[in-house]
Parts: structure tokens; C-alpha cells; sequence
């Protein structure tokens, strides 16, 4: 099977666990490993010459690059692939290309939120671009996104709104997907670097809201739960998977 690059993100992140864990009846050679995803990483550097176009995806019946623009959910995984790959390689051309598709993210950080994934999109990209280079120019991008990301909070409800552009579309007056809670760490980071206790007092409210209303009795979780805008659950859905009785698998 033929890896792309989120693949090898998750080996990084499988190779960290099992290397501290240990496996003694599989031996496991990390750098092999590590240098294969490197690789899979120049060889799509190869392809790009736009760094407002991130790889997201090869679709199954193509062998070519499925690409976004910085609005996409999942534009801040390119940037972090690449500061993961320059922390293993030490490749100061990898590191320039890092600091170059993290820049082109910087937008993010001065528009309105439109996006809950402020988390993915910035966190991934500027946070691990300041935690590996110390660079303050990240670390404002960082802070100043995780005050964008705020302004979603409601504070009646106790949740930061996902998918801002349902409440006219859909009718919902405030809804939260269970897949937010994994934006939670840029407020948690920023209220300890710079940011305000707040944001801290936010990622908490916004966390227990979400473990009191999103799970069922049988401990299953819906991915979409509506409430009104003055703070009551009125109903759990899905918008992305199969039905809305139907487990939900992320978050």
C-alpha cells in the first residue's frame, strides 16, 4: 500500500507511543520508519508550487494530489506534517517549506471565525512552529487566532458554535459538533502563553457541556447536538454519518 502524507503523520504518531511504550516481541525500527514518511513527504513537496494550495487527499480513482485552500478544515495538517518531518530530518529545506505553508495560513488569524477548526487549521501549523523554533511571530498568530476562536463561544449554552453558517442555513440556533472538543487545546495553550484565564474557563465550560449532553445512555455519542441560543438542549442529530441514532466515531 501506497502511504500518503496523513498516513505518515499517524506513523509519527504511532512510532512516539510505541517506542516509549517499548514492544519487546515486535521489534520496531523508528528512524526506518520515520525516514520512509520523510521521503513520501520531499516526493510530495516535489508536486507543489503554491503554497495557498495545501494536499489533502489522493482519491482512489486518481494518483494525483486532491488540494484545498487555507479555509478547509484540514489546512493546518500539510504545515504540521512538514515542522513534524524538519523536527525528525533536521532538513533546513524542509524547515524553509514549513515556515512557508504555516505563513500562508497567517489570514486565519485576522479574519472573522467562520471555521470552529481554528484549532486544526492554526494549532497544527504556528504551534508547532513556534514550540520547535520559538519564533514570536507563531506564537502571535497563535494567541490572536485562539481570541478569533472565542468569539463562537456562547457563553449561555457553554459552547463554542460549530459550523457558523447552519444558524441561518438549518434553522439551528446554536449547534456543537463532538468533534470540537479537539480544538480545545489552542485556548488551553494560549490561557498559559500569554492568553487570558478566560480562554482556560472557556475550554473547560465548553468540555463538560459537551460530556453532559452529547452521549447517550448506551455511552454512544451524537455528532451534532442543537440547542437554542438562550442555553437548553432541544435535540441530538448527524449531519455527517449515517443516521441520527447511528454512532458517531471521532471526537
Amino acid at each position: 500500500m501506497q502511504l500518503n502524507n496523513f498516513h505518515c503523520l499517524t506513523i509519527f504518531v504511532l512510532i512516539a507511543i510505541l517506542s516509549g511504550i517499548g514492544c519487546q516481541n515486535a521489534p520496531l525500527n523508528v528512524d526506518k520508519q520515520l525516514q520512509y514518511c520523510a521521503e513520501q513527504v520531499k516526493g510530495t513537496l516535489n508536486e507543489l508550487n503554491d503554497y495557498h494550495k495545501m494536499p489533502r487527499q489522493i482519491p482512489t480513482d486518481s494518483t494525483k494530489w486532491e488540494f484545498v485552500d487555507i479555509q478547509d478544515w484540514t489546512s493546518g495538517f500539510w504545515s504540521g506534517i512538514l515542522w513534524y518531518t524538519d523536527e525528525f530530518t533536521k532538513d533546513e529545506a524542509i524547515k524553509t517549506q514549513a515556515d512557508s505553508f504555516t505563513m500562508a495560513l497567517k489570514p486565519l488569524s485576522l479574519r472573522p471565525a467562520n471555521n470552529h477548526d481554528l484549532g486544526f487549521m492554526v494549532y497544527n501549523s504556528f504551534g508547532n512552529g513556534y514550540r520547535l523554533t520559538g519564533n514570536p511571530e507563531y506564537k502571535d498568530v497563535v494567541l490572536r487566532t485562539a481570541d478569533t476562536l472565542a468569539t463562537l463561544f456562547n457563553p449561555r449554552v457553554g459552547t463554542i458554535l460549530s459550523w457558523p453558517w447552519f444558524v441561518k442555513q438549518r434553522g439551528w440556533p446554536h449547534k456543537t459538533i463532538i468533534d470540537n472538543r479537539m480544538n480545545l487545546e489552542l485556548l488551553f495553550w494560549t490561557s498559559k502563553n500569554g492568553g487570558t484565564q478566560s480562554l482556560y474557563d472557556m475550554a473547560v465550560r465548553h468540555a463538560e457541556t459537551t460530556m453532559n449532553n452529547h452521549f447517550r445512555p448506551d455511552h454512544s455519542s451524537y455528532q451534532v447536538i442543537v440547542y437554542d441560543s438562550t442555553g437548553p438542549k432541544l435535540k441530538g442529530l448527524t449531519h455527517q454519518g449515517y443516521s441520527d441514532s447511528s454512532l458517531w466515531a471521532r471526537g
